[in-house]
């Protein structure tokens, strides 16, 4: 009894800082204990956020990258023929163009039976598209003549500075002289129109 009595007198400031401080701990513990899962979840969430900043970032890149490969594409490709001061929708607006394409018929002793145009037809992906900006005619050209002749024909048709989409071919031997092709050669010519190239 005596050795408690001393221990205590002893260590009784001691003691009392141990009990205030498990009192103080027990008082913190919730508010602490809050805290921290509160930075836990916190953390989870800025875990969160940053993957969805990231994946962001990942498809802002791949828009971009698409983009570059869109322009490139577009760079390389042959520029839309552009005929001033030609009404809109009209054979005229590809005025320039069409006599070009007639003209290769020409040169390579292509023997020209009928030609049949559209314009603006409404199956083509283009003007269904971007009917504002460009107009389209559809030439149908229907000739005879040796298939070395054609091929001429579609690499003079192939280099031409603009573009000019060769849609369908069509070939059949000529029953008369099985040295000749009747041929329907089906080609999408393009043009910019007016108020386009000037917005452009």
């Amino acid at each position: 009894m005596e050795l408690d009595e001393k221990f205590f007198k002893n260590y009784k400031e001691l003691i009392i800082v141990i009990i205030a401080l498990v009192a103080v701990i027990c008082l913190l513990y919730n508010p602490i204990a809050g805290a921290i899962k509160r930075t836990k979840l916190t953390m989870v969430e800025y875990k969160k956020q940053v993957a969805k900043v990231k994946d962001i970032k990942n498809q802002v890149a791949s828009i971009e990258d698409a983009k570059n490969q869109l322009m490139d594409k577009q760079n390389k490709l042959k520029p839309f023929f552009e005929q001033k001061g030609a009404p809109e929708d009209s054979i005229a607006s590809f005025g320039g163009m069409f006599e070009d394409v007639i003209d290769y018929v020409k040169m390579n002793s292509l023997m020209l039976r009928s030609v049949e145009y559209f314009i603006n037809p409404k199956e083509d992906q283009m003007y269904a598209k971007f009917p504002l900006l460009y107009n389209v005619c559809r030439v149908n050209l229907f000739m005879v003549g040796t298939y070395t002749q054609l091929e001429g024909f579609l690499k003079d048709i192939s280099v031409y500075p603009y573009f000019i989409d060769i849609s369908e071919i069509n070939i059949s031997p000529y029953k008369k002289d099985m040295n000749y092709l009747i041929m329907n050669v089906s080609l999408t010519l393009y043009s910019k129109k007016q108020k386009a190239a000037a917005s452009v």
